[in-house]
Order: C-alpha cells, then sequence, then structure tokens
C-alpha cells in the first residue's frame, strides 16, 4: 500500500465514521433522507445552467452562486478532519514522505471530497472553450469575458473554498455572509463580472481581517452559561445549521421569484415549515447537555420543569439569527409567521416528548392547516 492509498483509505474511514454518527443522531431525521435524497444529485446540474448562463439575471446569479459556494464550503469543511487524518496525526507525520507528496496527496484528496461540486462546473468550462474555440477571432475579447466569465468565476470560488475550508481555519465571515446580503439587494447595479472580482477583494480582506470574537465576561451565569460555553466550544452543529438555513432560505427564495403571485404564499408557508424544524432541531444539543451533566443538573434546587423552561428560553434566544435572516429576505406576511410559531412550538414539544419522530407533530399540524385552507377556500 502505498501512500496515497493509505491516506484514501483513512478519509473513506473518516467519512463512514461521520455518515454512522449521522444515523445515531435520530432515526426519524434519517427516515427523511432517502426523500431529499433525488432533489439533492440534481440541484448541481440545475445550478450550473444558471452559473453558466452569461444572460441569466444578476440577482437569480448572485443568489445560486452564494447557495452553491455555501454548499460546497460546508461539505468539505465536514470532511476536513478525514482529508487531513486528523485523528491519525501524529502517525501520518512519522512517516518518511516528502512535504511536496503530502501537499500533493492532501490536494488530491480536496479534489476528490469535492467530487462533481468542482469537476463538474471544470469540465463545463472546458467544454464552453472546445465549442467556441472556433469563433473566438470573430470576436471581441470583451464579448468572450462577458461570456466566460460567469463559469470561471465559479470554477475559481469553488476551487479555493474547497482549499479554504480544508486547509485554512479562519471563517469566511465576509465573503461568504456579509458580502451577499448586501449584494444580492443592488445586484443590478453592477455586471456579473464586476460582482465576481468584488467577491474575490472580499477574500482578500477577509484573509487580513481577524474573525470578530468576543468575551464572556461575567454574563450570562448559571444553567445559560453552561448552554453558551458548550455551543461555544462546539460551534460546528450550530454553525452548519445556520448554513442549513441560508441554503434553505436561499433557494426557496429563488423559486419564490419564480413562480406567479398566486403560487408565493405556499412557498413560503414550506419555508417557514422547513425553518421552524430546523431552528427547533437546535433543542437535541441542550437535551444532549442535560444528559451529559445529568448528576449536576438532578443535585440543584430547581425542579425538571422549571430547568426544561431554562432550556427553551436559551433555544428561543439562539433562534433570533434565524429570525433576522427570514425578517432581512422579506418572504413572510403575518400569516406566515403565525404559521412558522405554530410549526416552531409542535418541533419543541414534539422533541421534549417523542425525539426520535419529533417531526410527526409539526406534520400534522402543517396538514391541519393545508385542510383548514381548502375548507376555507
Amino acid at each position: 500500500m502505498n501512500y496515497w492509498q493509505f491516506r484514501l483509505k483513512l478519509y473513506n474511514a473518516s467519512l463512514k465514521q461521520w455518515l454512522d454518527s449521522i444515523k445515531q443522531l435520530s432515526m426519524g431525521i434519517v427516515a427523511l433522507f432517502p426523500l431529499a435524497l433525488p432533489a439533492l444529485i440534481f440541484l448541481p446540474f440545475v445550478a450550473w445552467g444558471i452559473l453558466a448562463d452569461s444572460s441569466s439575471e444578476n440577482t437569480l446569479y448572485l443568489n445560486t452562486l452564494w447557495a452553491y459556494l455555501l454548499f460546497i464550503y460546508s461539505w468539505m469543511l465536514i470532511q476536513r478532519h478525514g482529508v487531513l487524518a486528523t485523528q491519525h496525526r501524529y502517525y501520518v507525520d512519522s512517516l518518511t514522505v516528502t512535504d511536496v507528496k503530502r501537499q500533493w496527496c492532501e490536494t488530491g484528496l480536496i479534489v476528490y471530497s469535492a467530487n462533481i461540486l468542482l469537476l463538474g462546473p471544470l469540465c463545463l468550462l472546458l467544454l464552453m472553450v472546445y465549442g467556441a474555440a472556433d469563433r473566438f477571432f470573430t470576436f471581441t475579447l470583451l464579448h468572450i469575458v462577458e461570456q466566460l466569465a460567469p463559469i470561471f468565476g465559479l470554477v475559481v470560488l469553488v476551487s479555493y473554498y474547497s482549499v479554504s475550508a480544508v486547509r485554512v481555519s479562519k471563517l469566511p465571515w465576509l465573503s461568504l455572509l456579509i458580502l451577499p446580503l448586501g449584494a444580492i439587494p443592488m445586484a443590478d447595479e453592477l455586471a456579473k463580472t464586476q460582482w465576481l472580482v468584488l467577491w474575490c477583494v472580499a477574500i482578500i480582506i477577509e484573509r487580513q481581517l481577524p474573525i470578530p470574537s468576543f468575551s464572556l465576561g461575567n454574563w450570562p451565569k448559571g444553567i445559560f452559561r453552561l448552554q453558551l460555553q458548550a455551543d461555544l466550544h462546539n460551534p460546528r452543529s450550530e454553525g452548519l445549521r445556520f448554513v442549513a438555513l441560508l441554503l434553505m432560505t436561499i433557494m426557496l427564495g429563488i423559486m419564490f421569484n419564480g413562480v406567479k403571485l398566486e403560487a408565493q404564499s405556499y412557498v413560503a408557508g414550506f419555508l417557514s415549515f422547513c425553518a421552524a424544524l430546523l431552528m427547533a432541531s437546535s433543542l437535541f444539543d441542550s437535551q444532549a447537555l442535560l444528559r451529559l451533566y445529568q448528576p449536576y443538573f438532578t443535585s440543584l434546587p430547581i425542579s425538571k420543569y422549571v430547568l426544561q423552561s431554562y432550556c427553551l428560553l436559551y433555544i428561543g434566544i439562539k433562534a433570533l439569527p434565524g429570525l433576522l435572516l427570514l425578517s432581512y429576505v422579506n418572504l413572510f406576511s403575518a400569516i406566515h409567521w403565525a404559521l412558522w410559531l405554530l410549526f416552531y412550538v409542535t418541533s419543541l414539544m414534539g422533541i421534549l416528548y417523542r425525539p426520535i419522530w419529533f417531526f410527526i407533530a409539526p406534520i400534522m399540524s402543517a396538514i391541519a392547516v393545508f385542510l383548514l385552507v381548502i375548507m376555507g377556500g
């Protein structure tokens, strides 16, 4: 077994371990995965059609680009430990392998783990260049740049975020959050090429700036501090949950703007349902913390119901960034906010009393609302 085969074997073992850990979270959640797989498989193909088309609307292009880059960065971040062989770092470092060979193997693993998300746009770019090779001398340089810049920019950015997720510990808070949120409302002010250049400038700036941080100080105290410290110690769970909410909001926002006016309310209602389930799932982490420190919590002079109320209050506070995001995209009317609250509360109750099948309660609520709409209509 050579060095590449050894690293590939470590990567596959790490990926299998991660998939097994996902299965242990909740059989109810895992049971929904097969339903989503067909959509997940075809989403990149739909995105490529938008991102390779120079005539696509700027708002649609930026939304799709943002969603695609968020997805590839999150996917690579999940696989970071497998690519770097973190669990076997000391043994891997002790092997008599040159640094050049080590770097090339890690680069190969990055390409292997990114898979079609990286190779698909690259192949599409090469096909577009090959198909238009005989016309390069008949068009102006500006026209060629305008035609190829969108897909070329995608290849460059996907390549950067694939490598950055693995090799750079600093999170891309400016280029993957602040810039897109500010750019989408004024997408038509600049051309696609200009937005891509601005995106690259944002990457350079964020590489130089420190990540915004804060100190807990003396507040909060008690149970809230313990839960907050647990989230700060392991921010991966909440970070991926927020990224999932971002992706869902972006994709359903694209759908919202692409359907007829009478259908927009149903898209917003579906977003309220999915967002409520996703935000409420944060209660799983709090319940795991209660089980981990059960002897300590049982020694406190408070009842179990008061303890759970503290957890619910903390989860409600953690939902505020998601609510601000939903408010910022401005897809909800008053009825959709009421639906979100209904689905959120029923999801929390389901997690408290039937954690494995927690989604049954919000689904029943959604069916009841749907039947009421039909009867009322």
